[in-house]
């Protein structure tokens, strides 16, 4: 946490010599934030509300995201088929479908890996071994637990090691 006080340090400096007049409104209380400060200044750019949504998505727990999910099926705006590709055929099996958006895991193969890794005895460090690369499973265990990112190409092996290894 200490770098981010550092910048904010940083930023009320440069707000400070660049900006004195935003300066002052903020030191007075009229702007709320340092955030806002910036944002007014051009030094920060507005954050949009997909900005706002993804943040709150990756700090959200497991539960708060099924429930979210949910709440996004009961009002019907959650569609089964990606946005990004037809519907899969009836034929399709549960191993072919995607397994994230963009660099997040999605529910679903969370549960899908940690079912895997509990039958397989196995650590997040040995399924990235199996997977091609170093041993380090700190990201992939962070994405399992609180949902962080991953890299592309772990996410590619990721699903190729799900469809080796689907349960029958």
């Amino acid at each position: 946490m200490a770098k981010k006080k550092l910048d904010n340090a940083h930023d009320l400096q440069r707000l400070k010599s660049e900006f004195p007049d935003v300066h002052g409104a903020f030191l007075a209380g009229k702007i709320s934030s340092l955030r806002k400060a910036l944002v007014i200044a051009g030094m920060k750019p507005e954050r949009t509300r997909l900005d706002k949504l993804k943040n709150s998505w990756t700090k959200a727990t497991d539960s708060e995201r099924d429930a979210f999910l949910n709440w996004l099926e009961a009002r019907g705006a959650l569609s089964t088929a990606p946005a990004y590709s037809s519907a899969p055929s009836p034929s399709a099996s549960a191993a072919e479908a995607p397994i994230a958006s963009g660099r997040y895991l999605l529910p679903s193969a969370i549960a899908e890996i940690k079912a895997i890794m509990a039958k397989r005895e196995l650590e997040p460090e040995d399924v990235m071994q199996e997977i091609g690369f170093a041993a380090d499973g700190r990201s992939l265990a962070q994405a399992l637990a609180r949902g962080a990112s991953l890299r592309l190409a772990v996410i590619a092996a990721l699903q190729a090691w799900l469809r080796t290894h689907a349960r029958g």
